[in-house]
């Protein structure tokens, strides 16, 4: 909220998000509609005992987990983003992948980490667009920097 209590709510328009298989190179994944982000939850395990204070039981956090999440575009039967996310999701590797966010002043949010494709559901309806959904699954940890810039592919 700005000084006059007005929203500083931004659209997601001009987001971009990038893949890479292993030493291949980067591709922006192309007609993105929704771009998935890491839900970053941890576990918890119980340390009670027989004297835990008020006899409440007591916790502590374990290991993190960023999940899943999903990632929906526009379905472009054979194009490289549609072989590129099919080529993934049979192989199983880890990919890399950045996604870029718009931020105030003109720049950009870039998160960047590491997924699996687990899944691609394709839907092709009557009288509407044809679209994917892929569910990922983040491993490891991702960073948050402020870019100027996005990734720029060569045509």
């Amino acid at each position: 909220m700005d000084a006059n209590g007005n929203s500083e709510a931004q659209s997601g328009y001009g987001t971009g998000f990038f893949l890479k298989r292993g030493n291949g190179p980067w591709i922006e994944i192309d007609e993105v509609t929704q771009v998935p982000m890491a839900e970053q939850s941890a576990d918890e395990y119980e340390v009670t005992h027989f004297k835990s204070p008020k006899k409440k039981k007591e916790w502590r956090t374990g290991l993190t987990d960023d999940g899943e999440g999903t990632l929906e575009i526009n379905y472009i039967p054979g194009s490289e983003t549609d072989t590129e996310l099919r080529a993934a999701r049979a192989s199983g590797e880890v990919c890399a992948y950045e996604t870029y966010l718009p931020a105030p002043e003109n720049k950009w949010l870039k998160i960047s980490g590491f997924l699996i494709v687990k899944s691609r559901g394709r839907g092709v309806p009557i009288n509407d667009r044809m679209t994917q959904t892929v569910t990922v699954r983040f491993t490891g940890d991702d960073e948050e920097v402020v870019a100027a810039t996005q990734r720029v592919i060569a045509p």
